[in-house]
């Protein structure tokens, strides 16, 4: 029988290659670029996040023009925090309060495929968008810290790797791709053909999300806001929240656009759950029980398991690898009705009455968290 874990649900659809411009499938470049908000204050200033840390590079594709109410073009400039992948454009002459402007950007992304990866002329398609912004009347409050959200929570999961799983009954579990071509470097499934084979250890983690409290600021006190989220070491991590497999701190940065002050928030996590959180050990002698014949045993590999370099779990003896299969013309035991021996103690006979393909679901591996 052949069975199955089921790793990554990422990307698995073939999708054309113009999409991506000539990107990474998981990485691509933006296509355009618009505000990110469409009311400001009246002092405020037009942001633009094109993401990834991108932000030095996505200004030298970047083209704006900003209308008045009367279609008259405004000048002004740009400024660029690239820490935070953020840069604004600030006008030469203060915004009309009440009045509605219109914004006409464009992002020349095929150039910026073609410079960046020598992608072919036309590997992907740009084209101007044009949003409408509102200036409010009030001007922005006083430079100061924004109040935010904080929310976390402790799950204990299971992951998609060779080394977590104890077999037994001749499984040697590998790694499989996914389908597609536009995957995650992670997608895969880990299958083996036949046998049984369980977890020896799961992993804590404590997931930690921000967010401005947008019920306490103004929607214009928003947009003049960005913010990253740095973790132990400086890590950063990309959008609300970040992951610990430990005890540690956080520090969430928050940007004030029109004004370039950065606000410092930092907390730490994790004391109350520190024994829940990392590797954590699994008992997996009820499972092996209920669904072995034979010793098990854990073997090394980095995308299948070696069967000629493998211990007996939990004694950590020498297991002996699958006998060889029999000259040609012989048959074999299973197809001669007879029971297949094994020095080991270990049975590798097919199971009657088991499907040709078995999804494994109390197997079924979580995603790790993509940092």
């Amino acid at each position: 029988m052949m069975a199955t874990i089921v790793a990554g649900l990422g990307w698995t659809t073939a999708r054309p290659a113009r999409a991506h411009c000539g990107d990474e499938c998981w990485d691509p470049l933006p296509l355009w670029l618009k505000p990110s908000s469409s009311e400001l204050a009246a002092d405020g200033v037009l942001a633009f996040s094109p993401g990834y840390d991108r932000a030095a590079r996505a200004l030298e594709f970047f083209t704006l023009k900003v209308l008045d109410p009367m279609g008259e073009e405004v000048a002004g400039t740009f400024e660029l925090y690239e820490d935070f992948s953020v840069f604004v454009w600030r006008p030469a002459q203060p915004w009309i309060a009440g009045a509605t402007y219109t914004v006409i950007t464009h992002l020349d992304t095929a150039a910026w495929a073609t410079a960046e990866y020598s992608a072919s002329p036309g590997a992907c398609v740009t084209y101007e968008r044009e949003t409408q912004v509102t200036i409010a009347v009030e001007p922005l409050p006083g430079p100061a810290a924004p109040p935010l959200v904080v929310t976390s929570q402790h799950r204990v999961e299971t992951w998609d790797v060779l080394g977590d799983l104890v077999c037994c009954d001749g499984a040697y579990p590998e790694k499989w791709p996914g389908q597609g071509h536009c995957q995650y470097p992670d997608d895969y499934q880990i299958r083996y053909e036949e046998g049984f084979c369980t977890h020896l250890r799961e992993h804590g983690r404590l997931t930690v999300a921000y967010d401005f409290d947008r019920e306490a600021l103004a929607a214009t006190a928003v947009s003049n806001l960005a913010s990253r989220l740095l973790g132990p070491g400086d890590r950063e991590w990309s959008g609300w929240a970040a992951t610990l497999g430990a005890p540690g701190c956080l520090r969430f940065e928050a940007l004030d656009l029109a004004r370039g002050e950065v606000f410092v928030d930092e907390r730490c996590f994790g004391d109350d759950v520190a024994d829940a959180l990392g590797t954590l050990d699994v008992d997996p002698t009820a499972a092996l029980a209920a669904s072995c014949a034979g010793q098990a045993y854990v073997c090394e590999g980095k995308t299948s398991w070696d069967p000629e370099r493998c211990t007996t779990w939990p004694e950590g003896q020498i297991h002996p690898p699958p006998a060889d299969e029999p000259p040609a013309g012989e048959p074999s035991a299973a197809e001669s009705g007879g029971a297949t021996e094994s020095s080991g103690g270990c049975s590798t006979h097919e199971r009657p009455g088991t499907p040709a393909l078995v999804v494994l679901g109390g197997l079924l591996l979580r995603r790790r968290a993509r940092r």
